[in-house]
């Protein structure tokens, strides 16, 4: 860039371009009379809207008081025409009527809608003596198009006439802008288009002969240039901050993939730990709870009955005290397993206490079902347990509670179902 160029020297003089557009603008204002135009145009504009006053007080001072009348006599066919001849006033565009009680009967003439800034309304007052009665309303769109469209139609007129003075003047205004600026833009315009960060670009010339006017163009030109070169070295800059967060993002979510999978693991051994108890790996007390809960809301529902059944090991204590608690664990577990094989998947098996077990059972007939179950659990605890070699007999007792022939609730089957148990422990016979 050349001296001639810079900031400095082109504030300190006066712009060529800007006094040659600035006369052509003033000669073209000369010819075109833009303020007789918009004169002539605003008083066709008030006579138009006076027009439009004048119909609507036509309205509230004569056709109101017919309306009332009607409205109040219920008579929807001279109602129906009064609305009608409204409209045949080029200064209405719509008109509703409501009347009746709660204002529930509508008659409607044009396109009215309620949020229509130009709506009027005029209430339909009935005096009866010395008592005033609102039996109506009148809703009444002012023609405020018909205005506009007369004023368009009146300046669209004027501006056609001083269009044909006007054409020689304009067409020598395009040819001169089109050679000075416009062929230029559409130089810049190209230039920026074909721009992208990042890759070589070839500066701008305009072509402008061979000593180019020291004006608003040039400037620009100039600036686009520089704007562009710092534009790519920002864009450089980017791109090499864009692969450092790039990254450093694909190592936190790496990070954060293994955070959530060793949470994951850790909810689901809390949830299991929460639920089950650890030695048998059965239900515990809070599962067996919510799924008892469940059971008995389905089987009142649908009607059905629920099997409750406590097992109790015989003899577990004095067995634990002879071999020992690691005796009594595999005791606990060998039987925690026979049963659930007795049962299905959809039932419950749960540990709630030392040699206490609960299991739920679902959808049986209460003729077959119960007794194969119970039997086959009896068979499945009496199995003798092998401990060090030893062969050891073990059995257990079973309390039974059906749902709802013995109880209600949760907390009274589990009871009755305790009672049983007892009692077919202390006769050694099963329940």
């Amino acid at each position: 860039m050349d001296a001639s160029r810079t900031p400095g020297t082109f504030s300190q003089r006066w712009s060529r371009l800007g006094p040659r557009l600035l006369l052509w603008v003033l000669l073209i204002s000369g010819v075109i009379t833009l303020s007789s135009i918009t004169l002539q145009v605003s008083m066709d504009y008030r006579r138009d809207m006076g027009n439009l006053r004048n119909a609507l007080d036509v309205i509230e001072k004569m056709e109101l008081p017919s309306l009332t009348v009607a409205a109040w006599n219920f008579d929807r066919n001279q109602l129906q025409a009064h609305i009608g001849g409204m409209l045949e006033s080029p200064w209405v565009s719509a008109a509703q009527l409501r009347y009746g009680v709660n204002e529930n009967a509508v008659i409607t003439v044009g396109d009215l809608t309620h949020d229509d800034p130009e709506l009027r309304e005029y209430p339909l007052i009935h005096t009866n003596g010395s008592v005033q009665v609102q039996v109506g309303r009148l809703l009444v769109r002012p023609n405020v198009d018909e205005v506009h469209r007369r004023t368009k139609e009146r300046l669209f007129l004027i501006l056609g006439t001083q269009i044909a003075n006007a054409l020689v003047m304009s067409a020598s205004l395009l040819l001169l802008v089109s050679a000075l600026i416009t062929r230029h833009l559409h130089r810049m315009a190209a230039f920026a288009r074909a721009f992208v960060p990042g890759a070589t670009f070839t500066p701008l010339a305009l072509d402008r002969g061979s000593a180019s006017p020291n004006d608003e163009l040039t400037l620009l030109q100039d600036s686009l240039n520089s704007a562009y070169s710092r534009l790519n070295a920002a864009h450089a800059r980017e791109q090499r901050h864009i692969e450092e967060l790039e990254l450093s993002v694909a190592q936190r979510t790496e990070e954060l993939r293994t955070i959530n999978a060793r949470l994951s693991e850790s909810e689901q051994a809390m949830r299991v730990l929460a639920h089950s108890d650890p030695l048998t790996g059965l239900a515990n007390r809070i599962l067996l709870d919510e799924r008892l809960d469940r059971a008995l809301s389905r089987a009142t529902r649908h009607r059905r009955d629920v099997v409750v059944l406590l097992i109790d090991l015989n003899d577990f204590k004095p067995i634990n005290d002879r071999y020992g608690h690691a005796a009594g664990d595999d005791l606990l577990r060998t039987q925690a397993d026979r049963m659930r094989l007795m049962l299905r998947e959809t039932d419950t098996l749960a540990r709630i206490g030392g040699d206490e077990f609960v299991a739920v059972l679902e959808d049986l007939d209460p003729k077959t079902d119960i007794a194969r179950v119970i039997d086959a659990m009896t068979t499945a605890l009496s199995t003798p347990w092998v401990w060090e070699g030893k062969t050891i007999m073990v059995s257990g007792s079973i309390g039974l509670a059906r749902f709802p022939a013995d109880a209600s609730n949760a907390a009274g089957l589990l009871r009755h179902a305790d009672d049983a148990m007892y009692v077919a422990k202390r006769h050694r016979r099963r329940a």
